[in-house]
């Protein structure tokens, strides 16, 4: 079963365990990315405090909804995570930061309209600033609680973000 991360967690507990379950954003991060990497970037969320710094970068410039996913529900949801506000910084379109360095973490999107290319390459300028990095609708599942199970049927993913949980 493949569901917009937004209804992950309704899905999950309405969809038998047996059935498998994932997202068109995990699929996305699988295709225009590593989805090794972004899983493992995940786990950065359960060390986030308040105060610390995200950047969610977005690869459209598109216009903010009322209830937009990046800008209002995905902040919402990482403060409530960490207990606190944090400082969230969002980039759109070609506006993707130079210097990342003084960021806890990069939540990127789907990156429908960009390739895997520039994706990839956005990616590395994290990792070689040493900041973890995931996409949206991996970390809505992480942050629903429900991400081993969104992975499962990518199990070098999920060996990754295990990995990385038993380093933290």
């Amino acid at each position: 079963m493949v569901t917009d991360s937004q209804a992950i967690l309704k899905v999950t507990a309405d969809v038998p365990q047996h059935i498998p379950v994932t997202t068109f954003s995990i699929l996305f991060a699988r295709q225009k990315s590593d989805l090794a990497v972004m899983a493992a970037g995940a786990a950065a969320i359960e060390h986030l405090k308040p105060g610390d710094r995200v950047l969610i970068a977005e690869a459209c410039s598109h216009h903010a909804l009322e209830d937009d996913i990046g800008r209002v529900k995905i902040p919402r949801w990482l403060r409530q995570y960490v207990g606190g506000d944090l400082q969230i910084d969002t980039a759109s379109g070609r506006d993707y930061p130079a210097d990342l360095k003084d960021y806890k973490l990069v939540l990127h999107c789907g990156a429908c309209m960009i390739n895997r290319r520039e994706m990839l390459t956005r990616l590395h300028r994290a990792q070689d600033a040493g900041v973890p990095v995931t996409n949206y609708g991996v970390a809505i599942s992480f942050l629903q609680g429900v991400l081993k199970r969104s992975l499962a049927l990518f199990p070098f993913a999920l060996l990754a973000l295990e990995k990385e949980m038993g380093n933290s």
